[in-house]
C-alpha cells in the first residue's frame, strides 16, 4: 500500500491554485496575497491555541496552559516578521494594484476578530458588521460567548489564590507577590504570557499603522475607514488592563 503523497496531503496543487491577483503587471500584488493568506492560516493556529489554553485554565490546570500559550506568542513574532516583507513594497507599488480591492478590508478579517474575542477582549459592535455574511456573524458571535483567556485566568487564579477575595486587581497582586508553589508558579508564568501576548499583539497594531503609512500615507483605508488615523487609534488598546497595572501596586 503507498504512503501518502507530501503534495497530496498538503493540497499543494490546491494551495497554488489560490493566488489570483486581479490587475495585470502589478508584480507586488502576489506577495501581498501570500502575506496575507498566510496570516489567516497562522490565525486559525492561534484560534487553536487559544481554544486549548482557555479549556485547561477553566478546568484548574494552569501548567497544562503554558504549551499553548508558548506557541500562540512564539506565531506573534512571526506575525511581526510578515508585515517587515510588506514593507520592501514600495508605495507606488501597492497603488499599483489597491484600487480594485476596494471595499475589501483587514476589518473584514473574522478570524482576527475571533482572536480578540477568544483573548478576553473584542468589541461586540464588530457583531453586526454589515461587511460580514450573517453566517460569519453567527460564527463570531459563539466565539464572543466563548470562555475567554482571562476568565479562564481569573477562574484559576480564584481557585488557587486566597488572597484579594472578589478583588481582581488585589488577588492578582498577590499571585505576583508570592509564586512559589508548583501551582502558583504555573499561574504567573500564564500571566506572563498573557502579557507577551498582549504586547506583540500591540507591537501589531503599531507596525501594521507604519506599514500603511510607507505605503498610503493618510489616504482613506479600502473598506471606507480613516486609514492611518484610524489605526493610530487602535494603539492605546489592550487585552490586560489589569496584568499592566498590577506592575503599579506591588
Amino acid at each position: 500500500m503507498a504512503g501518502t503523497d507530501y503534495s497530496s496531503y498538503l493540497k499543494i496543487d490546491d494551495l497554488l491554485d489560490l493566488q489570483l491577483p486581479l490587475t495585470p503587471g502589478a508584480h507586488d500584488e502576489l506577495l501581498f496575497i501570500v502575506v496575507h493568506q498566510s496570516y489567516e492560516l497562522w490565525f486559525k493556529v492561534m484560534i487553536d491555541e487559544l481554544q486549548q489554553a482557555n479549556r485547561f485554565l477553566w478546568a484548574d490546570e494552569p501548567w497544562n496552559a503554558l504549551a499553548p500559550l508558548r506557541r500562540l506568542v512564539s506565531v506573534e513574532t512571526l506575525l511581526l516578521q510578515h508585515l517587515r516583507v510588506l514593507e520592501t513594497m514600495s508605495p507606488e507599488g501597492f497603488l499599483a494594484f489597491r484600487d480594485p480591492l476596494d471595499p475589501a478590508s483587514g476589518f473584514q478579517s473574522f478570524q482576527f476578530r475571533a482572536i480578540e474575542f477568544l483573548s478576553g477582549g473584542g468589541k461586540r459592535e464588530m457583531l453586526s458588521f454589515s461587511l460580514f455574511s450573517e453566517e460569519t456573524r453567527e460564527w463570531l458571535r459563539a466565539m464572543s460567548e466563548a470562555p475567554s483567556l482571562f476568565g479562564g485566568f481569573l477562574h484559576a487564579t480564584k481557585a488557587i489564590v486566597e488572597e484579594g477575595g472578589e478583588d481582581e486587581l488585589a488577588m492578582i497582586a498577590a499571585l505576583y507577590r508570592s509564586h512559589h508553589s508548583a501551582p502558583r508558579a504555573a499561574l504567573h508564568a500564564v500571566a506572563e504570557l498573557m502579557m507577551d501576548h498582549d504586547e506583540f499583539l500591540s507591537m501589531w497594531r503599531h507596525q501594521h499603522m507604519l506599514m500603511a503609512g510607507r505605503q498610503i500615507g493618510r489616504r482613506p483605508g479600502t473598506g471606507g475607514s480613516a486609514g492611518m488615523a484610524y489605526l493610530e487609534t487602535t494603539l492605546g488598546q489592550r487585552l490586560y488592563p489589569q496584568l499592566w497595572e498590577v506592575r503599579s501596586v506591588l
